[in-house]
């Protein structure tokens, strides 16, 4: 299959949907919104190799406030993050695939990996929005729930470098989130939108990390919305 860029395909449908559709089509006032969202894998990923049949989903909903606030919150499968092994047998991660390969921490096919661990993640975010017409430019951030779910927990070294990581062996944990995106209103009942979201496992390490470039690459999705807005 051949192999498309994410985040291109994104920017080209946003620059054709702003050339198509008149700024007539907007939303005055308040609504809610309803819909499904479209997910790369981990920014890693996506740059370095992908595919249509590697999309993620989620359902989200939001709420227009006022025309310059929205509240969203979504729930998203956003797939595996790994742990490689080094020549000691010592563990790393959670990373994309990706680094870990260049690290040379896993080895032969992905699919056959051992040590990883699927997430599902309900943000909750408060977003301010510019107002121009039919497009809303947008950045937001929030507090967010995340489920993980270790592929190994049964192996010993495993689940020990596990709770070094979370902490206890619980399965629901809280962290942080923040966006940038840009809705387009096609008609004043329907929205497509584009955008970037990056979760933040470990808020105690989020000023630790907000200084490592490489973290937005390694917990980013970039993603496409479609919306039913009610007034």
């Amino acid at each position: 299959m051949q192999k498309r860029s994410f985040w291109n395909s994104a920017v080209i449908l946003a620059l054709l949907m702003i050339c198509l559709f008149p700024a007539s089509a907007q939303v005055k006032g308040t609504y809610a919104a309803v819909g499904f969202m479209g997910l790369s894998p981990v920014l890693a990923d996506a740059l370095a190799s992908y595919s249509v049949a590697d999309t993620l989903y989620g359902g989200t909903v939001s709420f227009s406030v006022k025309p310059w606030f929205t509240v969203g919150a979504d729930v998203l499968y956003l797939g595996d993050v790994y742990y490689g092994k080094d020549s000691f047998g010592a563990f790393s991660g959670p990373a994309s695939w990706t680094k870990l390969s260049k690290l040379g921490s896993v080895s032969g096919a992905k699919a056959n990996w051992k040590y990883f661990e699927s997430l599902i993640y309900a943000p909750l975010t408060f977003n301010l929005t510019i107002p121009l017409g039919f497009m809303k430019p947008y950045i937001g951030a929030g507090p967010a729930f995340y489920f993980h779910f270790p592929s190994t927990n049964e192996k010993a070294d495993f689940t020990a470098y596990m709770s070094g990581h979370y902490g206890d062996g619980q399965r629901i944990r809280t962290g942080l989130t923040a966006r940038a995106g840009l809705d387009i209103l096609l008609a004043h009942s329907f929205s497509l939108g584009v955008g970037y979201i990056v979760r933040e496992d470990l808020p105690a390490k989020v000023f630790e990390h907000l200084a490592d470039p490489s973290f937005f690459l390694e917990n980013g999705y970039a993603f496409l919305t479609a919306k039913v807005l009610f007034e």
